[in-house]
């Protein structure tokens, strides 16, 4: 019974390691395919129409991620004509407050919503287009909505640089991220065969690990400071400790406003 539910709970390492490069690799050429193509006045537009549908996904993966990690994010936009020739080019953008202090995880995050949002979405239209009880007309929208999803699933060069960005802001935290959410999915993988969870869709494990991670981040941010009131204690120094100097520590480069841009686009 153990095997069985931690072979659950590897489904999510499956689609982790499996099927988002799959379907990551493969939105990257369906799009790249479509937007070199000319498939006539009809055909083009039934394209940017398909195209503008799974741009509004996109951004509001981007939006709805960046409200879940604290992002400050506003101004989210979404446009099916180009402002400088005004033919037919759906594209959108969210834009970011204080950009500089995301951490890697939250760059991270918010660069491949899309992704990871978009993959269950698909996921999910699919079964409704398969599923031959539901009616014709709504198994086709369904069809048409997941290729849609699928051909503006992949981040943006502009997306992609925050994820580079945030973390040379902060090598040394971007690490311990990473280590926290290898650690808390060990976690989580061991717990799930000890207590036999079993949820109804695999995506609810992810909710589990974020809980874990967050366990786990602020255990050792109090153990910091016990350590730290034990050892000024033994130095007979007076215990001044700030708790925001222990969280990573935030800072502006001279060079940003240069490089990066406000905004996460698309197209």
């Amino acid at each position: 019974m153990i095997v069985i539910l931690k072979s659950m709970f590897g489904a999510v390492l499956l689609v982790v390691l499996l099927v988002f490069p799959f379907v990551y690799l493969f939105g990257i050429l369906t799009e790249k395919y479509f937007s070199s193509r000319d498939f006539g006045r009809i055909g083009n537009t039934v394209i940017n129409f398909l195209l503008f549908f799974g741009v509004i996904v996109h951004e509001i993966s981007h939006r709805t991620m960046c409200a879940i990690t604290g992002v400050p994010a506003y101004n989210t936009r979404v446009k099916y004509r180009s402002e400088i020739s005004g033919s037919a080019n759906p594209h959108g953008s969210v834009s970011l407050k204080q950009r500089y202090q995301m951490t890697f995880l939250q760059g991270f995050l918010v660069c491949f919503a899309p992704l990871l949002v978009g993959t269950w979405v698909i996921y999910f239209l699919l079964q409704v287009a398969l599923y031959s009880k539901f009616h014709p007309i709504l198994r086709i929208i369904a069809a048409l909505c997941s290729f849609s999803v699928l051909i503006t699933l992949s981040p943006s060069r502009g997306d992609l640089s925050f994820v580079k960005f945030s973390y040379q802001n902060d090598p040394y935290h971007s690490l311990y991220q990473i280590m926290l959410l290898i650690l808390s999915f060990l976690i989580v993988w061991s717990f799930v065969g000890l207590y036999k969870l079993v949820l109804p869709f695999e995506f609810l494990y992810y909710f589990i690990i974020i809980a874990f991670y967050i366990c786990l981040k602020y255990c050792l941010l109090s153990l910091r400071i016990i350590i730290k009131k034990i050892t000024s204690r033994k130095r007979n120094i007076p215990s001044k400790i700030n708790t925001r100097r222990l969280l990573r520590r935030r800072y502006k480069p001279d060079t940003i406003e240069s490089i990066y841009k406000d905004e996460l686009e698309v197209m």
